[in-house]
């Protein structure tokens, strides 16, 4: 697709599947990373999805910004799974430092109910935002790879949106209960 031949179609399908299925995978494995630390209540998974969508919000927006500058292509989505690899990969190589960080925003605790949920947040900000950003971020690339403009642009979109919630899916079914 480097040389503005368009990919095949069932490819990139596959690939919002892909995309879909680690997610929401990773919301649930983030769930249980963070249970132990923020406790394993509704706080902690509506937090950890609120913070998802508000990421993947604020990635769309950066493309709406800056995705005409960048070409679509193959390797711009291949960019992008490489980058939310790593930022997924980096609180898993903190490892412990992920719980320090919890207990130095344990003093805002004091502040009630609000200060448990900016260091809640912060904290889960620090795990989730930058994956959820790079994924709002890689969605409408998606649909770009699949369409070369105006037409047909709503059929590219609801398929991608079809396949990317068949793999949401089978990622939230894999990640709990496998």
């Amino acid at each position: 697709a480097g040389n503005g031949a368009r990919p095949p179609c069932a490819f990139v399908l596959l690939a919002a599947g892909a995309v879909g299925f680690a997610f929401f995978l990773m919301e649930l494995v983030w769930f249980r990373m963070l249970a132990p630390i923020l406790g394993g209540t509704t706080y902690t998974f509506g937090l950890i999805l609120a913070v998802a969508l508000f990421g993947i919000g604020a990635g769309s927006a950066l493309y709406a910004v800056a995705g005409r500058r960048i070409p679509v292509t193959l390797r711009a989505f291949a960019v992008t799974c490489a980058l939310e690899a790593l930022v997924i990969a980096v609180p898993y190589a903190l490892g412990d430092r992920v719980a320090l960080a919890a207990a130095l925003l344990h003093p805002q605790e004091a502040g009630g109910f609000g200060g448990y949920v900016f260091a809640w947040t912060s904290l889960c900000s620090m795990v989730v935002l930058p994956a959820a950003i790079i994924a709002g971020f890689q969605f409408p690339l998606i649909i770009a790879l699949l369409g070369g403009g105006d037409e047909g642009v709503g059929a590219d979109t609801g398929s991608a949106y079809a396949c990317n919630t068949l793999g949401a899916i089978a990622g939230a079914l894999a990640g709990g209960f496998a």
